[in-house]
């Protein structure tokens, strides 16, 4: 099997992005969207099982919670209740704080449009700073949304690190982003193929994925 091989086998059988599994079209790159990505990188950066921070994201947007002013005026004890559904209960009330302060940040520093920090940046490592102003989100959590935002930022794209990178280096593949943008051969399988390298770091290869190996 070739590299291009194991790089369709990943895209078709682990390249769903995080972001689309809680419900977050960032491709439309709008403010709504950007917010939850963001509210759920927040989650996935704690050091909890992603599969839980995934549900837990998602329940908060089925809850209509996904929303910067839906949590601002949101009971605390709605809040937690809702995490708890998603099995999110190792941090909810730390989480729950960290929502709140990160939606009031997000409202008065950007008038809620994450665009506005990006076309503050100077260039991506200004713009991951930056992103950690988001209160509980640090230099992982901004690596984790850039990962899946660079599919609409143009500063962040090709951009691969992480735990991506140690999969890739075990599946044989090039570790340095353009040449698996290259492999990929376009922006939207190159942000999918991120994903699904660092689904594999995270869960194991897929039986297919392994195939093709």
């Amino acid at each position: 099997m070739s590299r291009q091989d194991i790089v369709r086998a990943l895209i078709e059988h682990q390249g769903q992005l995080y972001s689309e599994e809680i419900g977050a079209s960032i491709a439309r790159d709008t403010p709504q969207e950007l917010f939850h990505w963001l509210i759920g990188t927040l989650m996935l950066s704690a050091r909890i099982d992603s599969g839980l921070a995934v549900a837990s994201a998602a329940k908060l947007r089925e809850a209509g919670l996904h929303k910067i002013d839906t949590i601002l005026d949101a009971d605390d004890d709605r809040l937690v209740e809702v995490l708890t559904e998603g099995g999110y209960t190792r941090y909810r009330e730390v989480t729950t704080g960290y929502l709140k302060d990160t939606a009031a940040w997000a409202k008065e520093e950007f008038d809620g449009d994450l665009r506005v920090l990006r076309d503050r940046a100077e260039d991506a490592d200004a713009l991951l700073e930056a992103l950690q102003g988001a209160k509980g989100l640090g230099q992982t959590g901004a690596a984790i949304f850039a990962r899946e935002t660079q599919l609409v930022w143009d500063m962040l794209y090709p951009r691969a690190d992480g735990p991506a990178l140690d999969a890739a280096r075990d599946l044989g593949l090039p570790t340095e982003a353009e040449a698996l943008r290259d492999l990929a051969g376009g922006r939207e399988t190159f942000t999918r193929l991120i994903a699904a390298l660092t689904r594999a770091a995270l869960d194991g290869p897929a039986d297919e994925v392994k195939a093709a190996a």
